[in-house]
């Protein structure tokens, strides 16, 4: 191969890889601002609304925690409850073709986190018997059945969402996995920042946040993953083009996240969780 011929290729992997990813500062911004949105949705609009209906006070409320005085049964189901709500309606929007290419990213980083943090939540509270649906049982007097029922809902749950997310990264001119990838450590790095924001319990938080927005959505790679083999050869990616309005409402809302929500806010927030 001659000299020009090398410099050539070289250029057009460069451009290929760059297309791939598409633009780096847009991609980060949707995807911390799909995992905030995310937390918001449990422990804000969820939590804190179910807290605010039922008559109770809101005690806590930080990135990842939430403590509610007079808290019902609603009060713990509403944090699922407020995922399933997101993440229902990202992939019905989703389905509509008039989504451009960064909506397109967020709404399926949105409908994933959302969905599949309600139930890896779902089995993990069943198997160890803590959390959001623990303590769900013991306000409705469920009997030990309920255990193996919601795992087994969990699980079935979190197997249908990603076969959606392997479906919908599969279509004609969805993002490319390696898209998702560094939207996804965005999300991850985002959600470990905020936890770590809470003055009282920084580690414990950052690894809950890691917990709901690293581990939890898992799937979501695994979907892009074989969405990425399925189509190696035929698939056509376009790239995320630079958009200072994702950029802008990432930047906007994850400040807002982090120096209102993710330094707690109630009177617990300066104390700490009670033992």
């Amino acid at each position: 191969m001659s000299e020009a011929n090398s410099q050539r290729s070289t250029s057009i992997e460069v451009s290929s890889a760059a297309a791939i990813s598409g633009d780096l500062a847009t991609v980060i911004a949707v995807g911390i601002l799909a995992a905030t949105l995310a937390a918001v949705c449990h422990e804000t609009l969820g939590h804190g609304l179910g807290c605010i209906v039922v008559g109770g006070r809101i005690t806590l409320l930080t990135s990842i925690y939430f403590r509610c005085l007079g808290a019902t049964a609603l009060t713990d189901a509403a944090g699922p409850l407020g995922n399933f709500v997101g993440g229902i309606a990202a992939f019905a929007l989703l389905s509509l073709r008039t989504s451009g290419q960064t909506t397109r990213l967020f709404l399926i980083l949105f409908g994933a986190f959302n969905l599949l943090w309600l139930f890896a939540q779902m089995t993990y509270c069943a198997l160890l018997d803590n959390d959001d649906w623990h303590f769900v049982a013991l306000h409705l007097g469920w009997s030990w059945v309920w255990r193996p029922m919601v795992a087994a809902l969990g699980i079935a749950g979190y197997v249908l969402v990603v076969r959606r997310s392997t479906a919908a990264l599969a279509k004609p001119g969805a993002p490319a996995h390696k898209a998702i990838r560094l939207a996804y450590i965005a999300a991850v790095a985002s959600a470990v920042i905020a936890g770590l924001m809470w003055h009282p319990e920084r580690i414990r938080s950052a690894i809950e946040g890691f917990l709901a927005v690293g581990l939890a959505p898992l799937g979501l790679l695994i979907a892009a993953t074989r969405a990425g083999r399925a189509n190696a050869a035929t698939a056509v990616h376009p790239p995320i083009t630079r958009s200072w309005c994702w950029i802008a409402a990432g930047v906007m809302v994850f400040g807002i996240f982090l120096f209102t929500q993710g330094l707690g806010l109630g009177p617990l927030a300066k104390i700490g969780l009670p033992t």
